[in-house]
């Protein structure tokens, strides 16, 4: 091995967190209840399992508007005593930006809005010294990106906008293991705000997003890790942006997102892409019109899934049957840019967001399936 690769350890892990793939065993609804609350209130943060059954908090806006006030600050959140702490704090401040956990169970930040702008560093945390360090750069600074580990160690970064809210087809591949980023066909259409789903094969479907200002993509593509190279993969029923989706099988569920007047336009539909067809179908509608909580849909490991963020009550997902339904309790508002962890004994960690006012939260809650 040359002296400056870093060990295969440093390979990614699988991403499990928005895949549904073991049997539905109907199983009660769960319910969700506050925990204490964290030191400092923060949106569109990341958060990441380490593996000691802790959870990395970083990042993030603290104040309403969330349009200044960026925080370096990260917490670490103990499952067994359910309190969060401080730790190491980020070389950079940053907002939207997206979290990679690698093998040796260490996690990349990467990219996300820093206080000049859009930023294209990308930074380590070591669970073992609790701090950050620099780690590399994306070729183009990116937010509102996507980041896809693939089956052989590398990132796939797609998408997103830096100055002047222009919107992205570039794309590039980030290995952690050289610290360096490599340049790759563009997408076929310029999107933010999209979606990235690794499929059984290795691929990943790309889904939606805004393409440029007032105007939303109905656009799916798919990227071939063989060929580096995307191609056109169906379109969806609805354009929307700030959506989510979660794996079922071989094929992916598209969930909610908003049209072009988003405050307005906040929808519960979703659509089930098919494999076998490249096609889209109408899938179960929510409870509730759903958006920006990309990062608070977790599949819940026996077939069902918690959809969590955007709205006052979380609802389950359950493949046997497609159907969503209310968990008891509830988040005492609609939160948008909320996280959700699965735990894991089991139990999904549901942190901050901001409220329809723009108000950032304190509140945390833990959902017990």
């Amino acid at each position: 091995m040359k002296p400056w690769l870093p060990s295969l350890a440093l390979l990614l892990t699988a991403s499990a967190a928005a895949v549904l793939a073991a049997p539905d065993i109907a199983p009660r609804p769960g319910s969700v209840a506050a925990l204490s609350n964290m030191p400092m209130a923060r949106a569109a943060h990341s958060a990441s399992l380490l593996k000691d059954g802790r959870v990395l908090i970083a990042g993030g806006c603290i104040a309403t508007g969330c349009e200044e006030g960026i925080t370096n600050t990260a917490l670490l959140f103990n499952p067994k005593t359910e309190r969060f702490s401080s730790t190491g704090s980020l070389r950079e401040a940053r907002v939207g930006h997206r979290e990679v956990p690698l093998l040796d169970g260490s996690i990349l930040i990467i990219g996300g809005w820093a206080r000049d702008g859009a930023t294209a560093n990308i930074e380590r945390f070591d669970p073992a010294t609790g701090r950050f360090s620099i780690h590399g750069q994306l070729l183009e600074a990116r937010d509102g990106f996507s980041a896809t580990p693939l089956r052989d160690g590398t990132i796939l970064i797609a998408g997103g906008y830096a100055g002047a809210m222009q919107r992205k087809a570039s794309a590039e591949i980030y290995d952690p293991r050289t610290r360096r980023s490599t340049a790759i066909n563009d997408m076929d259409s310029p999107r933010m705000a999209h979606t990235a789903t690794l499929l059984p094969d290795g691929r990943v479907l790309i889904a939606g997003g805004s393409s440029r200002r007032g105007s939303l993509s109905d656009t799916i593509e798919i990227f071939d890790p063989a060929t580096r190279t995307f191609s056109n993969a169906g379109r969806l029923h609805r354009a929307r942006h700030k959506h989510a989706a979660i794996r079922i099988g071989d094929d992916v569920l598209i969930i909610g997102g908003a049209g072009v007047d988003e405050y307005t336009a906040q929808f519960s539909d979703t659509e089930l892409w098919r494999n076998d067809s490249k096609r889209t179908q109408p899938g179960p509608s929510m409870g509730d019109g759903r958006y920006k909580f990309l990062d608070s849909v977790v599949a819940l490991g026996d077939g069902t899934a918690l959809v969590a963020g955007s709205g006052r009550v979380p609802e389950r997902l359950r493949t046997s049957s497609m159907k969503f339904e209310p968990v008891r309790g509830d988040l005492g508002s609609e939160f948008s840019f909320t996280t959700a962890t699965r735990l894991t004994d089991g139990r999904v960690l549901l942190v901050g967001g901001y409220d329809p006012h723009v108000q950032v939260t304190r509140k945390a809650w833990l959902f017990n399936p």
